[in-house]
């Protein structure tokens, strides 16, 4: 699929969600709590879609900042906590994020997992693939022994409306290399889930 310019415009966001308040909604935009909301809401989309616009680049520029190591044992980071929007409601998606891999050379700077996956949550899609591109992008720029992620998603699709299960989370996970091939380090992986 070519790329296409994904820019933000955010006068056209103001403008759009100026009508949908007024006409759609039949809000009073006289009144003092609506008057700035537009432009509020253009910019807050401008933040929560960044990924839109440069997500790609930036991933590709934070795996390139990896650090050579002979550690053979599994990196686990657990707590990852990003928020995203929901596709099919444009509401929002609280995701924790846990991932494992085990190094072949290269190790990523323990922030720079965190700042991937924030980058990865700022665009629409549905939680499945979220959690493929975590694991796929570890897989493709270092190359790791193996690379694990359990992502739990609170829906607010479901929370707000619709079936209104407000305690509800929905688990994804996707496995790569040895955690895939040898059913003991999966299990290392979740014993080391446990005890943090």
């Amino acid at each position: 699929m070519d790329k296409i310019n994904k820019s933000i415009d955010k006068e056209v966001i103001e403008r759009c969600f100026r009508e949908l308040m007024e006409k759609g909604l039949g809000l009073d935009m006289s009144d003092p709590n609506f008057l700035e909301t537009p432009q509020r809401v253009a910019r807050s989309y401008e933040e929560i879609f960044a990924g839109l616009d440069s997500a790609d680049d930036e991933i590709h520029k934070i795996f390139e900042t990896g650090f050579p190591t002979d550690y053979t044992g599994i990196v686990l980071e657990k707590g990852i906590t990003v928020f995203s929007m929901c596709p099919h409601h444009f509401l929002p998606i609280r995701y924790e994020v846990t991932i494992g891999y085990i190094p072949n050379g290269k190790a990523l700077g323990l922030s720079k997992l965190a700042r991937i996956i924030e980058l990865m949550g700022k665009m629409p899609c549905i939680q499945e693939d979220f959690t493929e591109r975590i694991v796929n992008e570890i897989d493709d720029h270092i190359r790791p022994l193996g690379v694990i992620c359990i992502v739990k998603g609170a829906h607010y699709c479901m929370r707000m409306r619709g079936v209104k299960q407000k305690d509800s989370w929905t688990t994804t996970s996707s496995v790569r290399g040895v955690f895939l091939t040898k059913e003991e380090m999966e299990a290392k992986f979740y014993n080391l889930i446990k005890g943090i």
